[in-house]
């Protein structure tokens, strides 16, 4: 991961591990500013993804325009600011989004069951989860399955299509005003978990049934290959047991019932 910024602050930083940032010596990214905290915030990369954390709570921190108090999980393609200095989380040199093929397909099919949604986590359509079904034109237009009203886009901008166990973006009139993961992209493979900018609105590529950028995809056949049946002969002897306790039972209620009679003959 690397710190882009926009406005020429500092050149682009990477991160690998962690990095402090605030306007005093010491830290790893020393950023001048009025409004940057002395002590302002950390970044992590873990397990997780990437951690913000506050170090100065009274310090101005928003992330796509969103206020941050303590503690934030970030993914390549936001924005941070801290005070007026705005940071763009972007892939490192090793994530580059790399293109399709060119013979890779788009075009429109039958409606199939959706598997691939964007989610709105940034911009006009916050909270919304747009179904790629199988192909999703994205634009101004009013024809668009998305539509973006932002003058930098074109009436049609860029088609996202699922084909063959892939996600693919490709522009279809221009380039321009479309990031992934932070990098400007007009063809590009994406995968879950990816973040496209489209203007200023930010989606969340969400895909449960495709892998993640850099893991391969799981053959769920080999995984049940793998799982070793219950041998016949322990079913056998399962059922034998549970036979003999069904004939301890039965014994039981017979002499159960036979001192019943004889208690009521008396003697």
């Amino acid at each position: 991961m690397r710190l882009s910024f926009a406005n020429g602050e500092h050149a682009d930083f990477p991160v690998d591990g962690s990095a402090s940032l605030g306007s005093a010596e010491g830290n790893s990214l020393v950023l001048p500013g009025g409004d940057v905290a002395p002590r302002h915030a950390r970044l992590s990369v873990d397990a997780r993804g990437i951690v913000l954390e506050i170090l100065d709570p009274a310090a101005q921190t928003h992330v796509n325009a969103r206020p941050v108090r303590e503690k934030a999980l970030l993914r390549c393609g936001d924005v941070l600011c801290l005070g007026r200095v705005a940071i763009t989380l972007k892939a490192g040199p090793g994530e580059d989004i790399e293109p399709p093929p060119p013979s890779a397909p788009l075009a429109r099919r039958p409606a199939e069951p959706a598997d691939v949604v964007l989610r709105g986590v940034s911009g006009s359509h916050f909270g919304r989860c747009i179904a790629v079904n199988p192909r999703l034109l994205v634009g101004r237009d009013r024809e668009c399955d998305l539509r973006v009203e932002e003058p930098q886009l074109a009436a049609r901008q860029i088609a996202i299509e699922t084909a063959g166990g892939a996600i693919y973006l490709r522009a279809v009139n221009g380039s321009g005003g479309v990031r992934v993961n932070g990098i400007p992209a007009s063809d590009a493979i994406v995968y879950p978990g990816d973040q496209l900018t489209i203007g200023r609105s930010q989606f969340l590529v969400e895909a449960p049934s495709l892998p993640r950028r850099g893991q391969d995809a799981v053959d769920a056949r080999a995984i049940t290959e793998t799982l070793v049946a219950v041998p016949e002969t322990a079913v056998a002897a399962s059922r034998q047991g549970r036979s003999g306790i069904w004939w301890l039972l039965g014994a039981a209620a017979l002499l159960a019932l036979l001192s019943v009679l004889l208690i009521q003959r008396g003697p």
